[in-house]
């Protein structure tokens, strides 16, 4: 566990934001490569990255407030208000970026004539899934999102006062770092496939992707040990994901599946 890669008086170098930095770099050329093989034009990204920046930071920055509000909100003063602005300090939720992305794409492409916003997800989700596999490795290098004790030969310990456990723990951190690799390693060999090439509408790839990372990042959720806000037992995040899970699944029901909703032409007319 290496949470510090490099440090001097003045400046710090975090092993999270150093692969974060690297699963931005990768998931950027993924995505210009697909966009190429699938005919659209990157340009596009370019010109609204601006917007597609601030959402995703936004989202991503109330996310992380939202499940974590005690650390922030732990007295009410004009310096927790202003922590709130401190995105350098870690505070910025995944899941959340995630959710911002996909939402300023589909504001966008909804504004545009000539964009369809399922044949973008065809190739945003497999590069966000491969930047999400970078993305793992420095939380479990940064020592977060570690999971639950274990007496299987593969557990880690770690030696950080953040992390409660003292023996050997999942390391869920990997665990998700090989199902991404699988995902897309998987998605890239089905996409090459002839009869997936002829499947009409556009987004089977984003949204089979996007199923298949949910459904493992959910039964991650039961080895996870750090510590999340509970419902009903239940850890905030998992309920999150499980919804996400229910939504995804069914709007692929509804787009290759079922032909006879109304809903059903909102979501193949792109």
């Amino acid at each position: 566990m290496h949470p510090i890669i490099f440090q001097t008086n003045f400046f710090t170098l975090h092993s999270l934001w150093l692969f974060l930095g690297v699963a931005l770099l990768v998931s950027t050329y993924t995505l210009i490569k697909l966009s190429d093989r699938n005919s659209l034009k990157i340009q596009f990204l370019s010109e609204n990255s601006i917007r597609i920046f601030i959402c995703v930071i936004f989202i991503a920055r109330i996310t992380a407030v939202i499940t974590n509000f005690s650390a922030y909100f732990y007295e009410l003063s004009t310096n927790t208000l202003l922590q709130l602005f401190y995105i350098w300090d870690k505070g910025l939720s995944l899941w959340g970026g995630v959710l911002g992305l996909l939402i300023a794409m589909f504001l966008i492409c909804k504004k545009s004539t000539d964009q369809n916003f399922f044949k973008w997800m065809d190739v945003i989700i497999p590069s966000i899934i491969i930047g999400l596999a970078i993305v793992h490795i420095g939380t479990f290098f940064d020592g977060i999102g570690y999971g639950k004790p274990t007496g299987l030969p593969w557990g880690v310990n770690f030696a950080n006062p953040a992390v409660k456990y003292t023996v050997p723990i999942h390391p869920t951190q990997i665990y998700a770092f090989i199902y991404s690799t699988i995902i897309v390693s998987g998605l890239t060999l089905l996409s090459q496939t002839e009869k997936i090439k002829t499947i009409e509408p556009a987004g089977f790839i984003g949204l089979l992707g996007a199923i298949a990372y949910l459904f493992f990042s959910f039964m991650e959720e039961f080895l996870r040990g750090d510590d999340t806000y509970l419902l009903l037992g239940i850890r905030i995040p998992q309920i999150i994901i499980f919804l996400l899970l229910i939504a995804v699944a069914v709007i692929f029901y509804l787009r290759y599946y079922h032909k006879k909703i109304g809903i059903t032409h909102f979501l193949t007319k792109q």
